[in-house]
This record gives structure tokens, sequence and C-alpha cells, in this order.
């Protein structure tokens, strides 16, 4: 499924062809009644991708994808649709779906029926009073950015998912520890000595530290370099290995409460 900083971002691609176009495109794919004003068009572009289906916005999009030249031309300068098409891409990259020949291609097998991951956690992040909640969303958006911008920075958007998995871990650990007297004698700034914490402690088991310490070692500079598969695709997935192990971080804390 397509999450919610693609829909912004296809709102923002739309908004540089005229009205009449989008309208089209929509009524195309069976959305009616639609009325575009040019003094609010990003307005009414966002209120219409917002509500769109997920089958009806895929649609769209590999339309988009199989026409960029006719866009294009239809775009001047020429910069601003290649940076707002580079944006949608990258988005689109994110929630799994590379855009390869002109075809909008599924890369993650897993993700066809599953709602958007990262909305889904930055939302469950603000309401979990955790010490550092807004740290962690923000670092969470960080790490989008870096993919996004031109060209992608890789690694930063690497380094700030792995910030974003660590701060969590120790805030969980310290919510952990709050309620066990005498204080647990663990270092809160290692990795290493917060996840041995959060076993020991019958937060997690031996499988799930290994599983956090694989993932974290993954994201370190250089682990992920790509053996035959496309950078941004090996960054793409060193970042969803990240935020599935805040997600469950999260939710077992949640569940142990």
């Amino acid at each position: 499924m397509i999450g919610s900083r693609a829909r912004h971002s296809l709102a923002q691609f739309l908004e540089l062809q005229e009205p009449v176009v989008s309208i089209v495109m929509f009524s195309k794919y069976g959305v009616q009644h639609l009325s575009l004003s040019p003094g609010h068009l990003l307005h009414g572009l966002l209120n219409i991708v917002r509500n769109l289906d997920d089958r009806t916005l895929m649609q769209v999009l590999a339309e988009i994808v199989a026409t960029q030249g006719d866009l294009r031309s239809r775009v001047n300068p020429k910069y601003r649709f290649d940076e707002r098409l580079h944006d949608l891409t990258q988005c689109l990259l994110l929630d799994g779906y590379a855009v390869q020949k002109a075809k909008l291609v599924q890369i993650d097998p897993s993700i066809e029926d599953a709602a958007p991951l990262e909305d889904d956690l930055v939302i469950a992040l603000q309401n979990s009073g955790a010490p550092r909640a807004a740290e962690i969303v923000a670092k969470i958006a960080d790490s989008a950015q870096a993919f996004r911008t031109t060209p992608p920075d890789y690694n930063a958007a690497l380094v700030n998912a792995r910030i974003a998995l660590e701060t969590l871990a120790a805030d969980v650990a310290a919510d952990v520890a709050s309620a066990m007297t005498p204080a647990p004698g663990y270092n809160p700034a290692k990795w290493g000595e917060v996840l041995a914490f959060l076993r020991s402690s019958g937060e997690i088991t031996l499988e799930e530290e290994r599983g956090l310490a694989g993932v974290f070692g993954f994201l370190s500079p250089g682990a992920h370099r790509p053996v035959g598969i496309p950078e941004d695709q090996m960054t793409r997935l060193g970042r969803s290995f990240a935020l599935n192990m805040c997600w469950f971080l999260l939710k077992n804390r949640l569940a142990q409460k």
C-alpha cells in the first residue's frame, strides 16, 4: 500500500500540470465529480489523493510512470518536473515500489495488502508516551529525507534509522529498569549492554536479541553495500528492517505493561 508521504508527493507532482490534466486522469479511473480551482490547486489535489482507494491510486501512478514524456513536455522549466518526479519515485521506493522501464514494479511481495508500517509506527510513537518519542519520529523523518535528496544520501538514511532504533531501545530499557529495585547496572549509551539488559530482564528473548543485533549491524556504515542488488533497494531494505524492529520493541513493551 502507498503511504502518506508518497500521497503528498503525488499531489505536489500533479500540481505542475494544468488542473484539467489531473481531472481527466482521475476520471479515467472512476473518480467522478471533480473540481480543481487553480487558486487552491495543491490543496484540492491533496484532498483527492488522500481519499483515493489503493487500486485507483496504483492505476494513476502507473499511468504517470508510463507517460512521463508527455507530462514532462507540459512543464516549464523542466527541472521542476525532474525534481518532483525524483521525489515521487523515491517516496514510492520507500513504500516498496520501483520505477523500471516505465513501469511501477512491486519489489517487496509482503507489502501488497499491508498498511504502511511507517505511518502506523509514527502514530504509535506519538501516542506511546515514550520520553524521546518526538526525537525518534524526527530521526525516522530524517532518514526518509536523506533517501529523497538529490543525489540520495543512502548512508545518512541508514544512520538515522539506526539512531531511531537505538534511541527507542534505550527508552524501552529505561522503562523496564524504572520498575526494578535495586536499579540495574547497565550502560544505556552502549547498544550491546542495552540489548543484554533487555534479554536478562525478560523483555526480549535470546532469539529476539540476536535479531536486533543483526539489524543494527546491517545498518552500520558499509554493511549494506549491495552485491547484485541496487543500492537504493538495499538501503530501503535496511531502513525497513529498522522500522520493523522499532515496531516490535514498542508493541512488545506496551503489551507487557
